[in-house]
């Protein structure tokens, strides 16, 4: 099977699973993306540590847990969210306090590579709970799923526009393969998708709907070349091997680590 085509398999289970999680119920969704977030935060640490850094694991996920379950419970019991986010920054504060008297070599980076985890993916997929909220609080999976639509507008006009007009690099010392054409690409895509969205979806106005996919996709190349980055920095070419063809969870899901946080940002200030 040429790789191509197990890209395209892995893609279109990987997309299942996100669309059938969300349509499933509140229950079903908050627990793929809890998986999802302890799957790519297992793989950040892992590629970030190394002889010298080792990230305090176990506190890294128990602050994720915690900073993930805290949003599922202010649509459940909001005394018990605020408990719960009590205990979260006083776990985050261990973090720093534990590694004072830890045996190993002194370095920083211990936490900060911890709580760079938590930041970078927990925050972002804890926000998946609002945004599957509408405005009165009722479990509404439609804008979180229009989100996952348009990052994968914005990959795949990225990608065959690239593949055929690409020829001035976007950043070549980090992402060698990327251009400003397939930018573009991913940005009409999304344009286009963002407006046949709009005759379905009500929640925005057309125009609001267009500036989201532009958002989108904007804030998707951004997430891509920050992981890259990331694995160049620390000499790796994929996070994982859990998705055939794609590598890593964390290589599948780094656009969307900036696009939720950013349309989540761009949907205040617009309502």
């Amino acid at each position: 099977m040429s790789n191509l085509l197990v890209r395209i398999v892995t893609g279109i289970a990987y997309g299942g699973s996100i669309i059938a999680g969300l349509m499933l119920g509140k229950i079903s969704s908050t627990l793929l993306f809890l998986a999802i977030m302890i799957v790519a935060l297992s793989e950040f640490y892992s590629i970030v540590e190394n002889d010298n850094t080792k990230t305090q694991r176990i506190l890294g996920y128990l602050l994720s847990i915690g900073i993930f379950f805290s949003s599922y419970l202010f649509f459940v019991d909001v005394e018990q969210s605020q408990l719960l986010i009590n205990l979260c920054l006083l776990l985050s504060l261990c973090i720093f306090s534990i590694e004072l008297f830890t045996k190993k070599e002194l370095n920083f980076n211990n936490i900060a590579l911890t709580l760079t985890g938590v930041i970078y993916i927990a925050l972002p997929l804890s926000l998946t709970i609002f945004l599957n909220h509408n405005s009165i609080n009722e479990y509404d999976y439609s804008l979180l799923l229009a989100i996952f639509i348009l990052i994968w507008l914005s990959d795949t006009g990225g990608y065959f526009v690239g593949m055929k007009f690409g020829k001035h690099k976007l950043h070549e010392t980090i992402s060698p393969k990327k251009s400003w054409e397939g930018v573009l690409g991913g940005l009409l895509f999304n344009i286009v998708g963002s407006f046949i969205l709009s005759l379905f979806m009500h929640a925005f106005n057309t125009i609001e709907w267009m500036a989201i996919g532009s958002v989108v996709c904007l804030a998707s190349v951004i997430g891509d070349l920050v992981e890259s980055y990331l694995k160049r920095s620390v000499g790796v070419k994929d996070s994982g091997r859990i998705l055939p063809g794609h590598g890593g969870m964390l290589d599948r899901i780094d656009s969307a680590l900036f696009v939720i946080p950013t349309v989540y940002i761009f949907i205040n200030l617009i309502q």
